[in-house]
C-alpha cells in the first residue's frame, strides 16, 4: 500500500490506471516519464534504505549494548557520507557501484576507528562509544564541510542529498545497492544465534563458545555493507537506525532472528511513509526526508536519555 501511495502522491496525483499503464506501457509522456522515471526509483530505494538501516540499528545495538546507540551516533553514516564526497569531489568518481564499495568502506573504517579507540581507552562500554562516535560524527561533517566549502558547485549539487533524500534518483542506484542491502542482511541473519548470546556480556559468550573477534568483524561488515549502501543511495537519512530497532524490539522481543526481520519489515515501512510525508510538509515543495526522521529520532532520543538518567 505504501509503495502505491508513494508512486501516487507527489506534487500531482496519479490514479491507479495512470500507474499501471506507465509501468507497463511507458509511451513517453510527462505523466508517464514522472511516474516511470522519478517516482519508481524513489519507491523502491525508500523501503531498501530502510530496511538496511533498521538492520544495521539492531546489530550497532547489540554490539554497542547499548539502546541509544545507532549508525548515526556511531558516526558510521557520517563516515560513508564524507568517503563518497571525497571521491566524487576530489577525485572525480562518479561510477555508482564504486561509490556504493566507497560508501561501505567508509562506514567499515569508521566502525573499526570508534570500536578500537572505545577499547584502548579503557574497555568498550556503551557509554564510551556513543562518546567517541559521536566526537567522530561531529569530525566527519567538519570535513565534509571545508570539502564542499572549497568547491561550491559540489556544495550546490550535494546539499539536499547530504540531508537525506530520494528524489531525483535514477532505478540504477536502486539495483547497485541491492546486492549490498541483501549481502549485509544475510551475513546478520546468520549471525542471529551468536548475537543472542553476545547481548549478555563478553565473558559469558566466550564462555558458551562464540568467537568474539570473528562474530564482531563480521557484524561490523554488515553495518558497513547496509550503512553504506544507505549512504550511497539516499545520503545521511538520520535516526532511522536508533527508532526501528526499538520498534522491532517492541513487536517480536529480543530474539535476533525474528528482530532482524522486524527491523528490515518497520524500516521499509517507516522511511516510505517518512518519504510520502517530506512531499507535504512544506508543499508544493519538498523537504528532505532525512528531516522528517531526524524530528522523530531527535524526540525519541531525548526521551530515552531522560529514562537512563531517571
Amino acid at each position: 500500500m505504501l509503495v502505491y501511495l508513494s508512486l501516487a502522491l507527489g506534487y500531482r496525483l496519479y490514479s491507479p490506471p495512470e500507474i499501471w499503464a506507465a509501468l507497463t506501457a511507458f509511451d513517453g509522456s510527462e505523466s508517464h516519464v514522472v511516474i516511470h522515471d522519478l517516482r519508481l526509483p524513489r519507491a523502491l530505494m525508500a523501503p531498501m534504505v530502510g530496511a538496511a538501516l533498521g538492520i544495521s540499528g539492531v546489530l550497532v545495538q547489540t554490539l554497542s549494548r547499548n539502546r541509544i546507540a545507532s549508525p548515526d551516533t556511531l558516526g558510521l553514516n557520517a563516515g560513508a557520507a564524507f568517503a563518497v564526497v571525497v571521491a566524487s569531489g576530489i577525485f572525480g568518481v562518479v561510477s555508482l557501484p564504486s561509490l556504493s564499495l566507497i560508501a561501505a568502506s567508509g562506514a567499515l573504517a569508521t566502525s573499526f576507528i570508534v570500536f578500537g579507540l572505545a577499547a584502548a581507552a579503557g574497555g568498550i562500554s556503551p557509554l564510551r562509544i556513543v562518546l567517541v562516535g559521536v566526537t567522530f560524527a561531529g569530525l566527519f561533517d567538519s570535513f565534509l564541510n571545508v570539502v564542499l566549502t572549497v568547491n561550491e558547485t559540489m556544495l550546490d549539487q550535494l546539499l539536499f542529498w547530504l540531508a537525506g533524500s530520494f528524489a531525483d534518483r535514477k532505478l540504477g542506484l536502486a539495483l547497485n545497492g541491492l546486492p549490498f542491502v541483501l549481502l549485509g542482511a544475510g551475513i546478520a541473519i546468520a549471525l542471529a544465534r551468536p548475537l543472542d548470546i553476545l547481548q549478555t556480556d563478553d565473558s559469558t559468550a566466550r564462555g558458551l563458545g562464540v568467537p568474539l573477534g570473528v562474530v564482531r568483524g563480521l557484524a561490523f561488515l554488515a553495518v558497513a555493507l547496509l550503512s553504506g549502501a544507505a549512504v550511497a543511495m539516499a545520503g545521511p537519512v538520520m535516526f532511522v537506525g536508533l527508532v526501528v530497532p526499538h520498534a522491532a524490539r517492541a513487536l517480536v522481543g529480543l530474539g535476533h532472528r525474528l528482530q532482524i526481520l522486524a527491523a528490515a519489515l518497520v524500516g521499509a515501512l517507516y522511511t516510505t511513509l517518512a518519504d510520502i510525508v517530506a512531499r507535504f510538509v512544506i508543499y508544493p515543495r519538498e523537504a528532505p526526508v532525512g528531516a522528517v526522521t531526524a524530528i522523530v529520532g531527535g524526540l525519541l532520543l531525548l526521551v530515552l536519555l531522560r529514562r537512563r538518567a531517571a
